[in-house]
């Protein structure tokens, strides 16, 4: 039997409290040893160990997920066996007990797609559909390994994003946290300074001076409303309604702009290109495609070229009058239409789409970082401008 851990609590012979650990397999054993050792218990009780804390899911173990699911389907491994290696493999996740649910489900004659759309409700909603069209059509693996280099796609185009915002952020908060303390810690002392003075600033000097005269005296204040806007943010950017507003902001700004059709452009293409590739037919494609798309211009016009599809328009003429796609990926589509490789152009337009993603996002780096320095320059300078002017003007009255 394995020893099990017992605290007690015990009067020594000093009569002082103590509390010792004691092993033992039974409780009859603890109290036995602790009463052997000369102690007088007063309270034996068994020390449960806490369970092992889970380490979060993350987007990389969906990823993972899915990477590993087809390789080992590809490779003849039977679903059950790969999902049980997989959940073995990322024992003391969140992920493993998620994957063992769906293993339970699996068991019970559910679809992959059900298993993982109830068990794993954390990827893209046209992930559980490449899934099923994938079971369907008998090309599990490929849909799998398609489904999760979109999803790695995504996260990298999320990082490019956030990369080449970072350095920019920074100069920028750099530029307000120097602003700040000199509105905080010099000007107020050059106001003081001009005070009795002869000379009256004006203009941009007495603008800076009675900012940092008024934020020297009201910084409590402006740092707690400050700390309160940002909790407020931070509050409603859960919001869906805060989301759609970003969007809008997003999607009225250039740069911004170009750069979140090309990345709209590219997913949806590219999920066309996979269920088609899957054996999905075109309307429930569009649908698919469209789902992967937010709320927005874009979505409405991948979805506005269904009802041209239901009554057979061809269909590089009808995302083309939706508004979906432009007169050049029409004309892909309207080859690939004729010569049965419609799948094929769809993906050709998803790597043109990307590459077009990826020169915004370069353009969109070269003009950000020196707008911000420009920004930062402009703060701290006209500040410095002021107090030189102020100063110019001390020395001419006293001249």
């Amino acid at each position: 039997m394995s020893a099990r851990r017992f605290v007690v609590r015990a009067m020594a012979a000093n009569g002082r409290m103590t509390s010792q650990a004691v092993e033992a397999p039974t409780r009859a054993d603890a109290m036995r040893r602790a009463l052997q050792s000369g102690l007088a218990v007063i309270d034996l009780r068994e020390e449960t160990p806490s369970p092992p804390r889970r380490r979060p899911m993350t987007r990389d173990h969906a990823i993972l997920i899915l990477k590993q699911l087809s390789i080992m389907t590809g490779a003849g491994v039977r679903l059950l066996d790969a999902m049980e290696t997989l959940a073995g493999s990322l024992a003391g996740t969140d992920a493993a007990g998620r994957l063992n649910a769906i293993i339970q489900s699996l068991r019970r004659g559910d679809r992959l797609g059900d298993a993982l759309e109830q068990s794993l409700p954390i990827y893209p909603a046209y992930v559980y559909g490449l899934v099923r069209a994938g079971e369907s059509s008998g090309k599990l693996p490929r849909v799998l390994a398609e489904a999760a280099q979109q999803l790695s796609f995504e996260q990298r185009v999320e990082r490019d994003i956030l990369n080449a915002l970072t350095y920019p952020l920074f100069l920028v908060v750099s530029g307000v946290a120097s602003v700040a303390f000199l509105l905080y810690a010099v000007v107020p002392r050059f106001a003081t300074m001009l005070e009795n003075s002869r000379s009256t600033p004006t203009g941009i000097s007495r603008f800076v001076l009675d900012a940092g005269v008024s934020f020297h005296a009201h910084a409590p204040t402006i740092l707690l409303s400050v700390a309160g806007l940002g909790v407020v943010i931070l509050v409603l950017s859960r919001t869906a309604w805060f989301g759609a507003q970003v969007r809008k902001i997003a999607h009225a700004t250039p740069g911004l702009r170009a750069l979140l059709a090309a990345r709209q452009g590219a997913t949806w293409t590219r999920l066309a290109a996979l269920s088609l590739d899957a054996g999905v037919g075109i309307l429930d494609t569009t649908s698919l495609a469209a789902g992967a798309l937010p709320e927005g211009a874009h979505r409405r016009a991948v979805l506005a070229a269904i009802p041209a599809l239901r009554t057979g328009a061809e269909i590089d003429t009808a995302f083309r009058s939706a508004g979906a796609i432009g007169e050049i990926d029409a004309s892909l589509l309207r080859a690939g239409q004729r010569s049965g490789a419609l799948a094929h152009m769809f993906h050709m337009i998803a790597n043109r789409q990307e590459e077009a993603l990826r020169d915004v996002l370069k353009r969109l780096t070269l003009i950000v970082e020196p707008a911000a320095i420009a920004t930062v320059a402009l703060m701290v300078g006209g500040i410095v401008l002021a107090l030189a002017s102020a100063l110019v003007g001390v020395y001419e009255a006293i001249g």
